[in-house]
């Protein structure tokens, strides 16, 4: 039967490349044709044979030529779209019948580990249907595949993989969770994945389709991490997908690859400043929103020194560059830009700095938008103006777990061609005898825990996410990331979750008129007082006494409405109200540096915590002073840090 099935497979897409070739590049041709300006590369196509994108775009870069964007914009309209849309129409297809599809998903990902050392271990080759793949196959986390995964690191790919499969590259894990891990990328995987990847921008694409063609504002991660015994690179995922990214995709990227050989945070972003700073931006994309308002810092700190740079047509000989790395981005930026400097310099006179919405008006930015990590994308418009905002969708470095369909929603469908996921209700614990269900079994407005089955030899693993259904699509479930499990914190019972600590800041935010970009709420313990929570806070973010006193009560007064066992706990005197922890500015992109510089992963795979556990973790910051609230709940006391009730 799966022979079959791979065999019709291969069929269609024979048919899907005739049909290609027979309609689509006559029409590429057509369009060249109507272009003037780009002749040679219409002299390509005149002379008998089709001419591969790289060929095309050989002496061409989206930031030097304006006219390639444009000639790109109208080959994406009427050529690519078209093509690539077909994707999209299979993929949304596909949900009507989520349950079968998923079932040919698990009945596939077997049978391609069938041959492999944890294939033999766990009988996969014997695994007929549902019971069975329940019965042999436990659920499991990252400790219990640790051990294939280092053979294959070592070189034997069989323990995970077939023999006739490619291990493309090691990804090493943002380290949500603790330590880094690494995980094996092959091919069969990599091909979902970024399948999902093309259903993706294909409906951003179509619902923007003024962005086709223009330059992208791609920040990612590093590609050469170190090497596995075996001789496999590791690189950060959002590394691997720039690498394997499609060449008309790639060639619109804004930023330098060279730029991210800059060892220095804030060196590295006015360099991206500078490079992309004349350019008309399409879509600005990251992992985090946070990695997005660092953006808006960036402008603000070096708005003079941008201005100036771009005036003169040089590059500020203070910073810190590899000579190779200067010398390149001198070439690049070298033609003086009068005009643009005066517009920027006649903003920062306006408004008393620099902003992001100053220099570009980017067609999208896409980031995560929901849970715990994406609370701070409601901060964006502030930096970016009115532009529209798409989730980036589920993503983890074992895989894309959801599609965003639409701009603003943090949730999209369930990826249900690509891997084969099961899930557990999130009030149960996962021993043997918990309730296990399918996609299609889920319930509205329901929290689960999610496990995956996947082709990089990830069978019913626990990646430790707390997911939301909010609905479905066909049968498919529309899914929306909450928060990693174990993102609680317990002092006297209340079980505070990181969910809905953000959600009581961003209430209290509104209430208060406060605008918070960065926090960590975290335990504040002092030797004979009642403890608390602290709200770590920069102190340019809350200056104004008034409305800090009116952010302490609505964020109070919040928990107890949502938290059952906080309000019992305020009334019986058992905690006190939380305070705010005011550190210096920039405490917060320092301690990111820090976090990063530990695992190499680069700052753009960092994603912060807005609650922590950890009774020592304000302990270890450099505090400037605690404003916190009298007994009574009326008035703000400013506490000096020498005098504080939380020790530095």
């Amino acid at each position: 039967m799966a022979q079959r099935e791979d065999a019709c497979h291969v069929k269609r897409r024979l048919t899907s490349r005739k049909t290609a070739r027979s309609h689509v590049f006559p029409r590429v041709r057509a369009t060249i044709r109507r272009w003037s300006g780009q002749a040679g590369i219409i002299k390509l196509f005149e002379s008998g044979r089709t001419p591969g994108i790289k060929q095309i775009l050989k002496e061409q870069t989206i930031s030097q030529n304006n006219h390639l964007s444009r000639l790109l914009n109208l080959l994406g309209r009427t050529c690519l779209l078209p093509l690539y849309r077909r994707k999209l129409v299979r993929f949304q297809q596909s949900l009507k019948q989520a349950r079968l599809e998923q079932e040919k998903i698990r009945t596939r990902i077997l049978h391609f580990g069938a041959e492999t050392a944890i294939g033999r271990d766990f009988g996969l080759g014997q695994i007929q249907n549902r019971q069975d793949f329940r019965r042999q196959l436990p659920i499991a986390e990252f400790d219990h595949f640790a051990p294939y995964i280092e053979r294959v690191a070592a070189g034997e790919t069989t323990a995970l993989f077939p023999a006739h499969e490619r291990v493309l590259t090691f990804v090493q894990t943002s380290a949500t969770t603790g330590r880094p891990k690494i995980l094996p990328v092959n091919k069969t995987w990599f091909r979902h994945y970024s399948n999902d990847w093309d259903v993706w921008g294909v409906k951003a694409y179509c619902d923007h389709g003024e962005l086709m063609g223009m330059p992208i504002f791609q920040m990612s991660g590093v590609w050469n991490l170190g090497t596995t015994p075996g001789g496999f690179n590791i690189a950060t995922i959002s590394a691997m997908i720039e690498r394997y990214q499609s060449p008309v995709i790639k060639v619109t990227y804004a930023i330098p690859s060279e730029i991210k050989r800059i060892p220095d945070v804030h060196a590295r972003g006015y360099c991206m400043l500078r490079s992309t700073a004349t350019q008309s931006l399409g879509l600005i994309s990251t992992i985090t929103p946070s990695s997005i308002l660092q953006i808006g810092e960036w402008t603000a700190r070096f708005g003079p020194q941008l201005v100036r740079d771009l005036a003169q047509g040089t590059l500020d000989p203070r910073l810190e560059l590899p000579m190779d790395v200067r010398l390149r981005l001198a070439a690049r930026v070298r033609r003086p830009q009068p005009e643009l400097a005066r517009k920027l310099e006649r903003a920062i006179c306006e408004n008393g700095v620099l902003r992001p919405k100053d220099i570009w008006k980017p067609g999208m930015i896409s980031c995560w938008l929901g849970g715990t990590v994406g609370y701070s994308s409601k901060r964006i418009p502030e930096q970016f103006g009115d532009v529209p905002l798409r989730d980036q969708g589920l993503l983890s470095s074992e895989g894309r777990h959801t599609i965003p369909l639409g701009d603003g929603i943090p949730y999209g469908p369930l990826a249900i061609n690509s891997n084969y996921y099961e899930f557990i209700p999130a009030e149960e614990t996962v021993t043997p005898t918990a309730t296990v269900l399918e996609a299609h079994e889920l319930e509205q407005d329901k929290l689960y825990r999610i496990i995956m089955t996947t082709y990089g030899g990830l069978y019913r693993y626990d990646i430790g996410d707390i997911v939301k259904c909010v609905g479905f699509m066909g049968e498919a479930p529309l899914i929306e990331f909450i928060q990693k499990d174990g993102s609680y914190c317990d002092l006297e019972g209340e079980k505070l979750s990181a969910f809905t600590v953000c959600q009581a800041v961003e209430r209290a935010q509104e209430k208060s008129g406060l605008a918070i970009s960065c926090f960590t709420v975290a335990p504040s313990l002092s030797p004979g007082e009642r403890p608390r929570y602290g709200i770590v806070v920069e102190t340019h973010e809350a200056g104004n006494q008034s409305q800090a006193s009116d952010f302490l009560r609505a964020f109070d007064d919040d928990l107890r409405k949502h938290v059952y066992m906080y309000g019992v706990n305020r009334r019986n005197q058992l905690l006190d109200a939380a305070c705010l922890v005011r550190i210096p500015t920039g405490a917060w992109r320092q301690y990111v540096a820090e976090k990063t510089s530990s695992n190499s992963s680069g700052d753009s795979q960092y994603k912060h915590k807005p609650l922590v556990a950890d009774t020592e973790f304000i302990n270890r910051l450099k505090i400037v002073d605690v404003w916190e609230l009298s007994q009574c709940g009326t008035m703000l006391h400013v506490v000096p840090h020498r005098q504080a009730r939380i020790a530095s």
